[in-house]
């Protein structure tokens, strides 16, 4: 039987899909249906002030930011885990190089940490990455590793190493296959958090939509919040998009974690 997570998450990307699919981007600004209440000729959900549909924003700033959340979050999966390889191989190095940065980086704020870096590199395409990266890398890499301390203790890997398995083999046979699990736990953990974070940059006015589709969730809200006695389709949308994108990647987990 179909649970009701499954059917939500369903209904919501299949809708994002379709709207997509069906309107254009909204980028152009139509001042004669501006502040359109719901259920308008040719607007369902009715304008922004500046005459752009809600419901094309909400369909194209819920793509746009499932399209930035899942590759920014296997890439910080991907960087923690080469960094978990390099204090496998050479672990005295690690420890001296790694320890003191990730206690660092534990303490301070992770938005700070993102923030500095988008100040520091205002005009890169890739910030937003290298940005959710360094305010994510250190707990994963911290779960990471203590997982393969786990696994360098065990039985197997030790009559493989009597054997005379080499470091690849042992990282491909032995390695890998036991981190298979942890990795995706630490995918489908981390999207709802990766979600809040590129919203929250969105709305202090940080780009973060791929391509020319329009605002983001979190700029839609900060861009409409003033005028939400007029039309407040157009801030309640993008909140709605918010929490349910968080409550479907959420659900996901729970489900990789059974």
């Amino acid at each position: 039987m179909i649970s009701l997570h499954t059917l939500l998450r369903f209904f919501f990307f299949g809708l994002v899909i379709l709207g997509a699919i069906i309107f254009p981007a909204p980028t152009n600004v139509d001042l004669a249906n501006n502040n359109l209440p719901i259920f308008s000729p040719g607007f369902l959900a009715g304008t922004d002030r500046l005459g752009r549909d809600n419901f094309a924003l909400f369909c194209y700033g819920s793509l746009s930011t499932i399209a930035l959340v899942v590759p920014a979050r296997i890439f910080t999966i991907f960087v923690s885990f080469l960094l978990s390889a390099f204090s496998l191989f050479f672990p005295k190095r690690s420890d001296f190089v790694f320890s003191g940065i990730v206690s660092v980086s534990l303490a301070i704020p992770s938005l700070l940490s993102a923030l500095v870096v988008i100040s520091l590199l205002p005009n890169n395409p890739f910030a937003i990455f290298i940005a959710i990266l360094v305010s994510d890398w250190a707990l994963s890499y911290e779960t990471i590793t203590a997982k393969i301390r786990e696994i360098k203790q065990s039985s197997y890997l030790s009559a493989s190493l009597c054997m005379g398995a080499k470091p690849y083999q042992l990282l491909l046979l032995h390695y890998l296959p036991a981190l298979r699990g942890m990795l995706g736990f630490l995918f489908f953990s981390g999207l709802p958090a990766v979600v809040m974070t590129t919203a929250l940059f969105s709305y202090l006015g940080i780009q973060t939509s791929l391509g020319d589709t329009g605002p983001g969730l979190g700029e839609q809200i900060s861009f409409s919040k003033d005028y939400f006695d007029t039309s407040p389709v157009s801030v309640l949308l993008p909140i709605v998009a918010i929490l349910t994108l968080v409550y479907s990647l959420g659900s996901n987990q729970k489900k990789n974690e059974t």
